[in-house]
């Protein structure tokens, strides 16, 4: 079944990372065919594609570059918010790209993002009002909701208790007000009879539809770092963050995606080929030794250091910063020197 990913017919873990199923490769197609897909140099084409349109609609672009570890994650995020009560947990460090590739998989789908914004006077009411407001905007309006949720939104356990819930019934206990209640079940009423359900037209009966339509709707995203005990005691005290989600570790960027993401952000720098080729390597060898260094320093001290693809960002624009300054500054001598030579020269001819 898979040996048409191995060149030599011996099929292992890398040629497994080459194997991709999804329904977004023809973006233009009217019909979305769930497939295998096997061209993955036009597979990258089309992700640059979406990322494009994404940055053209959106407040917010994002700066990313499609190599094959990006690919896999957002791939993976499509297929599952494309199932019914379809939720994931992204469990890798700040700076691992979780949020991006959930908001590209969310455009690609034509999904609606939601993210609460948490503010200083953010408290349980209104993480409360923001939890009815998504629930109604995926039952009472039938939108494709994606609610993306970080952990350092989490103020209070409430929040992922209220969470735990949304994951495993589709409802919150007692969310709704009488009032609120009685306004979705009417407006419930005439969905069904729009959509020519036949459902009894009792209170219990609406709302049971409403809670239904919630569950196919609305999927949850939440992005958690692993680090401290925190993310260890949540998943004890709340059990549906893994048993209704489909769990997407983020690991560490492989070589191949350090060498993309340099060449990519180095690309607009006027270097010599053999200078920017270099300066690559120099660029994956910081990262890859500063990991290395970090593990020294855990089996001797037992002190963590976090090694990011942002801080690998962070190493890139930082070099980039500096070479513009110091080029500014050798450029600016220079034309002293150059001003102060021709000066000389008039004054020796006159």
């Amino acid at each position: 079944v898979l040996s048409h990913l191995a060149p030599t017919g011996k099929v292992v873990d890398d040629n497994i990372r080459s194997l991709f199923f999804g329904d977004y490769f023809k973006p233009d197609s009217d019909v979305r065919v769930y497939d295998e897909i096997t061209d993955l140099k036009q597979l990258t084409h089309v992700m640059e594609y979406y990322l494009d349109e994404y940055n053209n609609v959106s407040k917010a672009p994002m700066s990313l570059v499609m190599f094959k570890f990006a690919i896999e994650h957002i791939s993976r995020i499509c297929r599952v918010l494309k199932q019914d009560n379809g939720h994931l947990l992204l469990v890798g460090i700040g700076g691992s790209g979780r949020q991006s590739a959930t908001k590209l998989a969310t455009f690609m789908n034509s999904f609606e993002l939601f993210q609460i914004e948490i503010s200083k006077n953010y408290t349980i009411n209104e993480w409360r009002d923001d939890v009815k407001k998504v629930m109604v905007q995926a039952g009472v309006a039938g939108k494709s909701t994606v609610f993306l949720f970080c952990d350092n939104q989490i103020k209070d356990e409430v929040f992922v208790e209220d969470i735990n819930m949304l994951l495993n019934t589709g409802d919150v206990p007692n969310i709704f007000p009488a009032d609120e209640k009685a306004d979705i079940v009417e407006k419930m009423q005439s969905i069904a009879r729009t959509e020519g359900k036949k459902i009894e037209a009792t209170p219990l009966a609406m709302y049971n539809f409403f809670i239904e339509r919630v569950k196919t709707n609305l999927h949850i995203v939440l992005a958690m770092s692993p680090i401290g005990d925190a993310f260890r005691n949540r998943l004890r005290m709340f059990p549906s963050l893994i048993n209704c989600c489909t769990i997407d570790w983020f690991q560490t960027w492989p070589t191949d995606a350090l060498e993309m993401v340099a060449n990519k952000f180095l690309e607009d720098v006027d270097l010599d080929d053999d200078i920017r080729k270099e300066v690559v390597s120099m660029c994956k060898y910081f990262q890859e030794s500063v990991k290395e260094l970090s593990d020294s320093l855990y089996n001797t001290l037992r002190r963590h250091n976090y090694v990011t693809p942002t801080s690998y960002l962070e190493l890139i624009l930082t070099f980039k910063t500096l070479l513009n300054s110091k080029r500014y500054e050798v450029d600016t001598m220079r034309n002293r020197y150059l001003v102060g030579l021709e000066k000389l020269e008039f004054a020796s001819s006159q």
